[in-house]
This record gives structure tokens, C-alpha cells and sequence, in this order.
């Protein structure tokens, strides 16, 4: 019985405060408006961080999981270098084939070497007959690079030695960038000029996985041969080393490569690495350590506009508590109890809370889907932790600002809210 009685209790107390919220229609929007704004900022911001760490989980493991990255800075290739790294050498092309003797759990070493996009003689443009792409990055690879990242021929073939050795005038290219400059026509024996010099392109890469955004910048990049780029480009001040492991041995890989190019950079047992390796998982979990720092700062964004939603649904309370004080009264007269008028303006304000959550959730929905309309294979779909957190979290603003107005209700005395005019 005490069950069934409690459950109408309920039942009635929702009911009287859904009435209310649908009267007070607008009064009650803009007391929600703040919870809206905060629950559309951690949804949305959830939304994009979860994609965006999938594209570069995606991007990164499609590179190599057995993979070792060398590389002279820390951090992006295509970035500028810190103050405190800016004297750094670069690593040498040369080192690739001393490390494949030299590291025993080595399958294999390539190189790509980043060619730079601007110069003295202005920025880089390909061009192929009325074509021309000035968005595209020139990357210089070893004749085995695409095989140790993985990325897979489409149509054609990659770099031989020989090519690379005599600085042959050939290309692979990215699939973005064979569309622009082609179409969908094969791009495979016809040629291009890039800074003057024609390149016969032999290769055309698949659509790589992952990226940022939905794009993925090796799908732009026109490759040449190392070997042609250090002799059209001069000494590459950028190199990057992949080494890829044999199954299962990539931690004991990565320490032979440290030991091995500490030696080809003669470096002396007291000094520290003046080089950075990293691995497909060190690269995530240091872009999830970045995502987390941005998702702290979202929440702690959000609390406010929730703690303004908070105070504007607790002052729509005190006011609605206020008019409808000889409704109290006569309801308390009637033989209700305190308990279940507290419930009932308790109820009133998660209604509102709970109204502006699920509004929020909606609106991020919405511009998620708007975002994946603009920008091509982007998704927007928010994590189910983002949206149980966002409902959970309105409901409890409901909560923490309804109490203290029904709290008053429930205390008023039923003569007194009678008499009140």
C-alpha cells in the first residue's frame, strides 16, 4: 500500500509541475537557458574531441603499431621547433642503412624527408596541363617507406633503388591530390612540373584512414624520391626515420634505436638525446592527455553557464512558490503534507532542469550533424557518456536549485498561506 500511495504521490506532484512549467512557458525558457548553453558545450566539445581522437588514433595506428618514429624535434614535423630545440641537427638520410645492420629487431628503416612548402623562389605549385594545386606538401621517401607505413598502391608502383640512387624525375601521389590534378582519370605516365622540373608519375596512393577533421594530409602529398629530393631541394633539414619492429619486439626495438643513433650522432654518454622517439600508441595517449586538458577546461566553462542556469530555475521557484502560496495553503488544509508539497516543487524544478538538459542534448545533435554535413567524413556523434552526463547533470542542477524554494513550501503554515494576498 505504502508503495501504490507514494507512486500517486509522484504521479500527482510530476503532473502539478509539468502544468506549471507549460503556463509559465516563457518564464520558464529563460530560466533554462543557462543550463542549455552548458549541457551544448560539454556534448558538443565531447562530440568533437571523441572524433577527432578516433581520426588520429586511426591515423596514427594506420602508420605502424610496430613502428618506431625517429625524428629530431618533438612534436609534428610540419611545426616550427621550440627555442630550446631550435640548435638541434637533423637527422641524416644516410643513417638508413647503417640502422638496418645495426638494430637486430629492425624488419626494415625508411626515411621521409619534409620538403619545405615555401622558399626564396615563393611557394610550391603543381601543375598538370590547366591543373594546378598550391595546397599540396612534397615529401621525399625511400623506396620501402610505403610498405613500413602501410600505405597501400592503388594503381602503379613505388620508387625501384635505382631511381632513388640517380635522383630520378618521378612521383607517387596522394589521392586528393592525383584528383585535383587529374580527375579521375589514372594519373600514371603523365607528368606534372613542380618548382620548373617534370616528374613522370609511376604511382598513385589508396585513400588513407584517419586524419584530422576527416582529412588526412597524406592524401595531398606529391612523394619523390629521397634521393631526387636531396639533390633538387639541397641537404633535407627534416627527416623522419620509421623502424619498423618485428612483431611483438617493438619496445626492445625502440631501445636498439636509441643506442644505435646515439651513435651515429656521436653523442657522449653524459649527454641527453638530442632526437625524440615515439610510437603509434605514445603519439595517442599524448593527444589524449591534450584532449583532457581541453575537456577540463570545457566542464569547468560549462559549470558556469550551469550555475547561471541554476540560479535563474531557483529564482523562478522562490517566485512561483510565492504566487501560488494560498494554493499551498489550501492544499495543506486539505490534508497534504509537507513531504509532498516539497516533492512537488522539488519535481517543478528537475521538470525545468531536466527540459533544458534534454534541449542541450538536442541542439548539440543538431550542430554535430550541421558539422558533419560541411565538412566531409567528419562525425559529430556524441559519446552515450556525454549525453547520461549532460541529462544526469541538468537533473541534478534541477535538484540543488529547487531545493531551498521547496523546502520554503513546505514550511509554510496553512493559515498564514491562506490569508496571504
Amino acid at each position: 500500500m505504502a508503495r501504490h500511495a507514494w507512486r500517486d504521490v509522484v504521479g500527482e506532484a510530476a503532473g502539478l509541475a509539468v502544468d506549471a512549467v507549460r503556463v509559465h512557458r516563457a518564464r520558464s525558457a529563460l530560466a533554462i537557458v543557462g543550463i542549455v548553453i552548458g549541457i551544448v558545450t560539454v556534448v558538443l566539445v565531447a562530440s568533437v574531441l571523441a572524433n577527432v581522437r578516433g581520426q588520429v588514433a586511426l591515423l596514427f595506428r594506420d602508420l605502424g603499431t610496430d613502428n618506431v618514429f625517429a625524428f629530431h624535434l618533438t612534436g609534428d614535423p610540419y611545426v616550427s621547433p621550440s627555442e630550446k630545440e631550435v640548435q638541434r641537427r637533423p637527422l641524416d638520410l644516410g643513417f638508413v642503412e647503417p640502422m638496418r645492420r645495426l638494430i637486430p629487431e629492425a624488419v626494415d628503416v625508411g626515411a621521409q624527408v619534409i620538403v619545405p612548402a615555401t622558399s626564396a623562389s615563393g611557394v610550391l605549385i603543381a601543375r598538370a596541363g590547366d591543373n594546378e594545386s598550391d595546397t599540396l606538401l612534397v615529401e621525399g621517401a625511400t623506396p620501402t617507406l610505403f610498405q613500413i607505413i602501410g600505405a597501400e598502391i592503388s594503381r602503379g608502383r613505388s620508387f625501384t633503388d635505382l631511381e632513388d640512387r640517380q635522383g630520378a624525375r618521378v612521383a607517387v601521389i596522394g589521392a586528393s591530390l592525383s584528383a585535383s590534378l587529374f580527375g579521375s582519370d589514372s594519373p600514371l605516365g603523365r607528368t606534372l612540373t613542380l618548382a620548373g622540373d617534370t616528374y613522370t608519375v609511376v604511382g598513385e596512393l589508396e585513400k588513407r584512414r584517419g586524419g584530422f577533421l576527416g582529412e588526412n594530409r597524406q592524401d595531398n602529398v606529391l612523394h619523390l624520391p629521397a634521393g631526387t629530393v636531396r639533390r633538387r631541394f639541397g641537404t633535407p633539414e627534416r627527416v623522419v626515420l620509421y623502424v619498423q619492429a618485428r612483431p611483438g619486439l617493438r619496445d626492445l626495438c625502440q631501445r636498439q634505436t636509441e643506442a644505435v643513433l646515439r651513435v651515429l650522432r656521436r653523442l657522449p654518454a653524459s649527454a641527453d638525446n638530442d632526437f625524440n622517439l615515439s610510437t603509434a600508441d605514445q603519439i595517442i595517449a599524448t593527444f589524449d592527455g591534450i584532449s583532457a586538458q581541453v575537456a577540463a577546461v570545457t566542464v569547468g566553462l560549462a559549470a558556469v553557464s550551469l550555475l547561471i542556469g541554476a540560479i535563474g530555475i531557483a529564482n523562478v521557484m522562490f517566485i512561483s512558490v510565492t504566487e501560488r502560496t494560498r494554493e499551498i495553503g489550501l492544499r495543506m488544509a486539505l490534508g497534504a503534507r509537507r513531504q509532498e508539497v516539497l516533492l512537488q516543487f522539488l519535481l517543478e524544478s528537475i521538470v525545468l532542469a531536466g527540459l533544458g538538459g534534454a534541449a542541450g542534448v538536442a541542439v548539440a545533435l543538431t550542430i554535430g550533424l550541421l558539422l558533419g554535413l560541411v565538412l566531409t567524413g567528419f562525425s559529430a556523434v556524441p559519446p552515450l557518456w556525454a549525453v547520461g552526463g549532460g541529462l544526469a547533470g541538468s537533473v541534478l542542477v534541477g535538484v540543488v536549485a529547487g531545493y531551498w524554494p521547496a523546502r520554503r513550501a513546505a514550511r509554510l503554515v496553512p493559515v498564514e498561506a491562506l490569508r496571504y494576498e
